[in-house]
C-alpha cells in the first residue's frame, strides 16, 4: 500500500514539474518569421535577415541542429509545404523550393491582377497543387509613431486603412486568382488558415489590425473571434483556434464553443506565424525580434 502511495506521488510530482516546465527555446537565425514541417518531417524556417536583397531565405532545424537551406529572397515571411514543395511568401514574390533548396519563382508583383505591396501569410491548399497567401498591404498605416509596435486605436482616424488586403490562391504553377476580396470586414490580413472540407470549406483570416479572425465561405465574412489584435499566426486545434501576436508578444487560444480567451504565453518579444505541430500536440512559435523558436506544449 505504502508503495503504491508513493508510487501516485510521484507522478503527481512529475506531472505538477512537466506543467510548470519553461517550454524549450533555441535560437534559429537573424528574424525568423514564419515555420512549418517540410522534407524528411524537419521545421523550416524563414530567416528575414538584415532585410538586405538576397540575404533572406530558410533555415531547416533538425532537433537542435540549425542550418542554412537556402538564400536569395529578400524579406520571406509565410511557409508551407505542398506538392512536395515548400512555398514562400516574399512581399512580392511567391518561391518553390525543392528537397535540395533550389528555389524558383512561381509569382511575381506582375502577375498578379491587381496591385501588391505586402505578401505575408502562407497555408497549404487542399488540392496539393497550391497555397492561400495573405496580401497584407503595406502595414505602415497600422502603427503610431507614439510607441514601439503599438497599433493605432481601432476607432482612430489616423489608421487610414487602404481596403487593399486580400487573399490569394497561387498555384505551383503559377495561376493565380482571388480567393478573398478586399473591403469590409477585411482591413489587414495576415495569418491564413482552413477549415471545413468540401463545400464546407473555408479560408480564414487574421486580420491584424482589428484583432478579429474572420471566415469566407466565398460570398460572406464571418466573424468568428475578436480582442487579438496583431494577429500573426491562426491555426485551428480541435475546438479550438490558436493565435499569436507580433506587436504584443502573446499567444492565445480560443475555445470556440464556450466563446472563452485564454492566454497560452505572454512572455514573447514578438511572436510572429506560429505553426501548430498535431503531431507532438505543441505549438511552435518564431520571435522575430529574438531569434528564436518556442515549443510550447499543449495540454
Amino acid at each position: 500500500m505504502r508503495t503504491l502511495l508513493a508510487m501516485i506521488l510521484l507522478l503527481a510530482f512529475q506531472l505538477a514539474n512537466s506543467a510548470n516546465a519553461e517550454p524549450r527555446v533555441i535560437k534559429v537565425g537573424t528574424k525568423p518569421e514564419s515555420v512549418c514541417r517540410g522534407f524528411g518531417d524537419k521545421l523550416y524556417v524563414t530567416i528575414i535577415n538584415e532585410e538586405e536583397p538576397g540575404d533572406g531565405g530558410v533555415n531547416v532545424v533538425d532537433g537542435d541542429k540549425v542550418e542554412e537551406f537556402c538564400r536569395g529572397m529578400n524579406s520571406p515571411k509565410g511557409i508551407a509545404f505542398v506538392g512536395d514543395f515548400l512555398v514562400a511568401a516574399d512581399e512580392t514574390t511567391v518561391w518553390s523550393i525543392d528537397a535540395k533548396g533550389k528555389t524558383k519563382v512561381i509569382a511575381k508583383k506582375e502577375d498578379f491582377p491587381n496591385p501588391i505591396e505586402f505578401l505575408n501569410d502562407v497555408v497549404a491548399a487542399r488540392d496539393g497543387k497550391s497555397v492561400y497567401v495573405s496580401e497584407m498591404s503595406h502595414p505602415k498605416w497600422m502603427f503610431s509613431p507614439d510607441g514601439e509596435r503599438q497599433l493605432w486605436p481601432v476607432d482612430s482616424k489616423d489608421a487610414k486603412c487602404p481596403e487593399t488586403g486580400c487573399v490569394y490562391q497561387v498555384g505551383l504553377d503559377g495561376k493565380i486568382s482571388l480567393a478573398v476580396p478586399a473591403g469590409g470586414k477585411l482591413t489587414g490580413p495576415n495569418g491564413v488558415t482552413l477549415t471545413g472540407r468540401g463545400d464546407r470549406q473555408r479560408v480564414v483570416v487574421g486580420d491584424f489590425f482589428t484583432g478579429n479572425i474572420l471566415s469566407w465561405n466565398g460570398k460572406k465574412m464571418t466573424t468568428l473571434a475578436q480582442g487579438m489584435r496583431g494577429a500573426d499566426g491562426v491555426e485551428f486545434g480541435k475546438g479550438v483556434i490558436y493565435v499569436s501576436s507580433w506587436p504584443l508578444g502573446k499567444v492565445w487560444k480560443f475555445d470556440r464553443k464556450q466563446k472563452k480567451l485564454t492566454v497560452l504565453s505572454d512572455k514573447f518579444t514578438t511572436a510572429a506565424d506560429l505553426f501548430y505541430d498535431r503531431k507532438n500536440n505543441q505549438l511552435i512559435v518564431p520571435d522575430m525580434l529574438e531569434g528564436t523558436l518556442t515549443f510550447l506544449p499543449l495540454d
